[in-house]
Order: structure tokens, then C-alpha cells, then sequence
């Protein structure tokens, strides 16, 4: 049975990897097009956000978002979500309906074809390189302050190996946070690993996953002293929210 199961998950995983490229490659022209100038990246967002719908629809996933508080969508924020699968960045990009992008890795950048986010409106970040680095944080910074546009981090950096437990969360995101005196904003999802696990076998199975936003930290008055607790405060109110659901045990 348990044989049985999982090859009728490979399957659907050919099958969701395959409505996944046909739609990048019908809206790819406007991708290009859109990713092509900066003045034009919320184009390049709202076409993400329609591939991510295309998704959803296709492979059968039904996402629940759940706002702990109201907030105000037109302010910047440094969004911490935990990090359980490559869905994540999916599920992020339709539901959350704020303008934003992604900060992370530099191999995403080097992905043929895909690659296209983080070669442009999305940053990423060669943390072997120094310099790169630091001009990488620097457009972060920029982001936020000048444009008012919001910034996703993941605070683990990848995805942890014994997921849905969380990850140690690194000091990235919330440096950033306190330097530009951006709200945090946290996000738990629940569920993504579930349906697109990345623990090295290629299955995929619909479902319903929740995203869970919870209310604005601020940093008003912080400094770099206040990394670690405000780390720690993101890291606990995740853990507790995936307690409730009985994850994270």
C-alpha cells in the first residue's frame, strides 16, 4: 500500500512539474518583459502572483490565510516566514497581498530558466563574496527605506532537514529589520511540506495549507544589541503557532 502511494505521488509530481513549466513558459514573453526594467517590477510581481494562482488551480492546492490583525499593506516590512518547502515562495506570492520580493541565496540566481526572479526583482546574495554582500544588503536597505517595498527573508536560510521543526534562525533578516527600523512581519505556513516535501524524493500530493500572518513587530528604538531577542521573539511565536497545530514537537 505504502508502495502504492507513493508512486501515484510521483506521478502527480511529474504532473505538477509539468503544468509548473508550461506556465512559466506561456507567460515567460511577459516576464521578460516586465523583469526587463525596474520601473516595471510590480508588473513582474502581479504576473508571478498569476503563475502561482496557475498553481494552485492545476495541482489542487487550497490555501487559508489567516491574519491575526489587520495591517497596513502599504507599509514596508521585513516578512520572516519559516522556510518548509519550495512552495513556500508560492504560497507567499498569492496570498500575501502586499508588494514584495525575495532575499536569498545566490544559487537560486544560477538556476537555468527560473533563475530569471533572482537576477532581477528579487536580490540575491553571495555570502562567500564579501563585497557582494554588502551591496547586496545595501539594495535591501534601499528597498525598504527609498521604495517601500517589502522584503521576505527566510530567517533559517534553507530549508531544515527535519522539517516542519523550525530551524536555527539567523540574525540576517532581523539586522536589517532594526537597521532600517522596518516592522517584522512573521508568517507561519502550515502544510507546504506536506504537499511538495524536499527531503531528496520528487513527490507531490494536493492539499490544503495555512498561512498564518501574525501582527507586526515593531522596531521602533531597537539597536543591533536587540538582534537576539527580537530573533528569538520571531523564532517562539512560529514554534507556538505550529505547536497549536500539533507540528514542532
Amino acid at each position: 500500500m505504502k508502495q502504492l502511494k507513493e508512486i501515484i505521488q510521483f506521478i502527480l509530481a511529474i504532473y505538477f512539474g509539468f503544468i509548473t513549466l508550461i506556465g512559466f513558459l506561456v507567460l515567460y514573453p511577459g516576464f521578460a518583459i516586465t523583469l526587463s526594467n525596474p520601473k516595471w517590477y510590480k508588473y513582474g510581481h502581479k504576473l508571478r502572483k498569476l503563475w502561482g494562482r496557475w498553481l494552485f488551480l492545476g495541482g489542487f492546492i487550497w490555501v487559508k490565510q489567516i491574519e491575526e490583525k489587520k495591517f497596513d499593506k502599504k507599509a514596508a516590512y521585513v516578512i520572516t516566514p519559516n522556510h518548509t518547502s519550495k512552495l513556500d515562495i508560492v504560497t507567499l506570492t498569492v496570498k500575501l497581498n502586499i508588494n514584495f520580493n525575495f532575499m536569498a541565496k545566490i544559487e537560486l540566481a544560477r538556476v537555468p530558466i527560473f533563475g530569471i526572479f533572482f537576477r532581477t526583482i528579487d536580490i540575491a546574495v553571495d555570502r562567500k563574496n564579501v563585497r557582494h554582500s554588502a551591496l547586496a544588503y545595501q539594495r535591501a536597505c534601499n528597498q525598504l527605506i527609498k521604495e517601500k517595498r517589502s522584503m521576505v527573508i527566510f530567517p533559517e536560510g534553507t530549508i531544515p532537514g527535519n522539517t516542519p521543526k523550525l530551524g536555527r534562525f539567523k540574525d540576517g533578516a532581523f539586522k536589517l529589520a532594526i537597521e532600517t527600523q522596518t516592522d517584522i512581519l512573521p508568517v507561519t505556513i502550515i502544510k507546504n511540506w506536506e504537499i511538495l516535501p524536499d527531503n531528496g524524493k520528487f513527490r507531490f500530493r494536493p492539499g490544503k495549507v495555512y498561512q498564518y500572518v501574525h501582527e507586526p513587530i515593531s522596531t521602533k528604538g531597537l539597536t543591533t544589541n536587540d538582534i537576539t531577542s527580537l530573533k528569538e521573539k520571531v523564532q517562539h511565536l512560529i514554534a507556538n503557532k505550529l505547536n497549536e497545530y500539533g507540528y514542532n514537537q
